[in-house]
């Protein structure tokens, strides 16, 4: 296993213990309760328990992740090189109307300059996502990224803007799936291993699940 495989494995292992402390703060504050409108107090992201009675909801906090798959790095001439990223995320989520979302994700891909030499990149990326309802469970959504990636030939950083749109489907008491998607915009940046500033873009989706900790 070299050294990108052996690093995003890692990754992968942290974004799985992640979701499992996610899982199970769901799964414990899922259980039955006692409540004044409902035998079982189940929670609704809506605001609702299942009883119809209205739930005193405190600030609602998520814990959640994502597993990002792109059309491309979106730099250089690399549109055509698969992006896979792992990200996870802590935000608040007001359910039928807003969101905001904040990340640190994870990524890795091959770039070939002009004499056909490859170059491993590992890059990272703090994001920052808002989400506006339209109706029941669509949404769209805007984000920025700040976005730093390493590699022998130099190190790089470069902003990244994107919009979209998206969904989710209630799984659990407090836990949801999510499905985005959006273009990304790779604003210009100066690429030292084809010694040339670069700029693109790239149509990415992200399957993810959050979940209400409050």
């Amino acid at each position: 296993m070299n050294a990108i495989a052996s690093k995003m494995f890692m990754r992968v292992m942290v974004f799985i213990a992640f979701a499992l402390v996610a899982a199970t703060s769901s799964f414990a504050q899922g259980l039955p309760r006692s409540s004044t409108n409902s035998s079982t107090g189940a929670f609704s992201p809506f605001g609702q328990s299942s009883g119809g009675g209205v739930m005193n909801m405190r600030f609602p906090v998520i814990l959640g992740g994502s597993f990002g798959l792109g059309s491309g790095a979106g730099v250089g001439d690399g549109h055509d090189i698969g992006l896979c990223e792992i990200k996870p995320m802590i935000g608040a989520w007001i359910p039928g109307l807003a969101f905001v979302r904040l990340g640190y994700g994870f990524s890795s891909y091959e770039e070939s300059d002009s004499e056909n030499q490859k170059n491993e990149v590992e890059s990272s990326n703090f994001s920052v996502d808002l989400g506006a309802h339209l109706f029941s469970e669509f949404y769209v959504m805007g984000s920025y990224s700040r976005v730093s990636a390493l590699s022998e030939k130099g190190d790089i950083a470069w902003n990244e803007w994107s919009v979209g749109f998206g969904t989710f489907w209630i799984v659990f008491s407090r836990t949801f799936l999510t499905l985005d998607i959006g273009y990304h915009w790779v604003r210009e940046h100066y690429d030292p291993f084809i010694d040339k500033n670069v700029k693109g873009g790239r149509l990415q989706m992200n399957l993810g699940f959050a979940v209400f900790v409050y």
